[in-house]
């Protein structure tokens, strides 16, 4: 029975995404296609889980050469509930504010590139600093939070601003204030959240609409592909020089990113 209520729930985000964030999706899409197409990059950030979709996107399966997320460690890979890069630890830091610029601080970023910030509470400083250095260095900043849950929150900025307040373009996951959707009996607390799926689901989205603009312009990148699929030994190694292409054009873009 919860699962049910979960997949009835979960589709009923999805649904809402679509419906309403397709022309947001395909502003930002424009967006990205144009950095790509410009040499430069479309930048991924989230902390906590929030990071997961960014990781999803890329380097992935069906994923092409132009995005880059930034994956902080301290506040993305959540090894453990405790002890050493913990739960604790992650929670603590991206409520301290500059981290985030710190952060950016490493890259060498300009006005052609696109900044995407995933945040489902879009509270916390860390994101909120990313998306002001990148917006002060002249980039498009980008959005990827639960409006519902933002509206109804505090920012634990200074500047007073949650982080719809401060990007460019928002696209709203359409998830309910709270994450967790699925109430059960005896439970103290709603369970089963739904923004790390919007998220992954939003970026896929992104990764499709932004190949699809390239194509219209002619411009054409290497794909990841899967290997694990039955194939003939010429396949193979079409395939094997399509991944060499793609690792080659990933360090060509992303050669003088870091300072």
């Amino acid at each position: 029975m919860g699962a049910k209520q979960f997949f009835d729930a979960i589709q009923n985000v999805l649904n809402r995404i679509a419906e309403t964030q397709y022309e947001t999706i395909s502003h930002v899409a424009q967006l990205g296609a144009d950095s790509i197409a410009n040499d430069r990059l479309i930048v991924l950030f989230g902390s906590g889980h929030s990071f997961l979709p960014t990781m999803d996107t890329y380097p992935r399966i069906g994923s092409f050469p132009g995005w880059l997320p930034i994956h902080e460690l301290s506040t993305s890979y959540l090894a453990a509930v405790q002890g050493n890069q913990a739960l604790r630890q992650a929670l603590y830091l991206e409520k301290i504010e500059g981290f985030g610029r710190v952060v950016l601080d490493n890259y060498r970023l300009n006005a052609k590139d696109v900044m995407i910030i995933i945040s489902n509470s879009g509270v916390n400083p860390m994101g909120i600093d990313v998306a002001l250095s990148a917006r002060e260095q002249g980039l498009k900043t980008v959005a990827i939070t639960s409006l519902a849950h933002s509206q109804g929150s505090k920012s634990r900025h200074s500047t007073g601003k949650r982080l719809f307040e401060v990007c460019d373009l928002v696209i709203d996951t359409c998830v309910p204030q709270g994450d967790a959707q699925i109430t059960i009996p005896g439970f103290p607390h709603k369970v089963a959240s739904a923004s790390t799926i919007a998220g992954c689901i939003i970026m896929q989205s992104l990764v499709a609409e932004v190949a699809q603009n390239l194509a219209e312009r002619g411009i054409t990148l290497p794909v990841f592909p899967s290997h694990n699929v039955g194939m003939t030994e010429d396949e193979h190694t079409t395939l094997d020089v399509m991944v060499d292409k793609w690792y080659e054009e990933h360090a060509r873009r992303t050669a003088h990113i870091y300072k």
